[in-house]
């Protein structure tokens, strides 16, 4: 019985460490949303969850959180415009406005009244811009290392090029394969290989002039944000703490010794703490509740 229990638990493991979450032909779709044609995949069954990745990549970079996720929710991971296998436009300029419209366009095209949503670095930022236009696509949403103002804004750390990690520290070894991964994705995953420079300056020049978020509005986001960050993020504290106390019902989770990475860094714990957050339905507390 012990083996039989073991050979399974194996055959599980090997079966989810082969599939090629964000590349699976089996499952990967295409659906065209207004000017584009977005690449998507479907996991599991459940509520839906939509994935939203980081800039320069794709799905590919939420592989640990639909494996973890697919087994709790309908995990729907999109390919953002001009990035991964969704197509770019012949439009000469991109903004996360634009994608938070396509995302809801895609919602609409697949019935998709409402959904909880993970979105990492640029992702956050097309859910914010999402909660702004369509607050009622969204039930909850997680958003990592996101910001509402644009890197030209002075939110974002400036590089000390005078200091580097050790070499032989384990994390690079950890986070290696996934980075790899990463920084190839527009020379593996481009549909169009003509258009991949471009492509590349759109999402640089959208990362530096956008978002240009407002505090009145953060404040009129009337939906649950738990707001995510490493405590060695890109972006500063200080912009991810202001986030946190404009939107009206957010929580804030800071993973410990994590940079702008922290889901490749420390998975288990960010995996835990969205699926916790995202399991509860909100409150609003009153840090003087329990004295009365």
């Amino acid at each position: 019985m012990k083996r039989i229990l073991l050979f399974l638990l194996l055959s599980t493991f090997l079966v989810n460490a082969q599939i090629p979450y964000g590349s699976n032909p089996k499952v990967g779709k295409r659906i065209q949303v207004g000017d584009i044609s977005m690449y998507y995949e479907i996991y599991g069954k459940g509520e839906p969850l939509i994935l939203l990745h980081g800039g320069f990549g794709s799905s590919e970079m939420m592989g640990g959180m639909i494996a973890a996720f697919s087994k709790k929710y309908q995990v729907i991971a999109v390919d953002s415009r001009s990035q991964g296998r969704t197509t770019d436009s012949d439009e000469k300029e991109l903004s996360y406005a634009q994608m938070a419209l396509d995302v809801n366009g895609f919602m609409d095209l697949l019935h998709i009244k409402k959904a909880k949503f993970v979105g990492w670095s640029d992702g956050g930022d097309i859910a914010l811009e999402l909660a702004l236009i369509h607050p009622e696509k969204i039930t909850k949403a997680v958003i990592m290392g996101a910001n509402f103002l644009g890197e030209s804004k002075g939110v974002f750390l400036g590089i000390d090029t005078t200091w580097k990690m050790d070499a032989k520290d384990l994390l690079f070894a950890k986070t290696k394969p996934e980075l790899v991964k990463y920084f190839s994705t527009y020379e593996r995953l481009a549909p169009d290989k003509k258009k991949i420079e471009s492509s590349r300056k759109k999402v640089s020049d959208n990362a530096f002039n956008n978002p240009n978020i407002t505090l009145a509005q953060l404040k009129s986001i009337q939906v649950p944000f738990l707001v995510m960050a490493g405590d060695h993020d890109m972006f500063t504290l200080e912009h991810t703490i202001a986030m946190y106390q404009n939107l009206p019902q957010a929580s804030l989770y800071i993973v410990p010794d994590a940079t702008h990475i922290s889901p490749f860094e420390e998975p288990e714990l960010v995996h835990a703490e969205i699926l916790r957050y995202l399991g509860k339905p909100y409150r609003r507390l009153d840090a003087f509740y329990f004295w009365r």
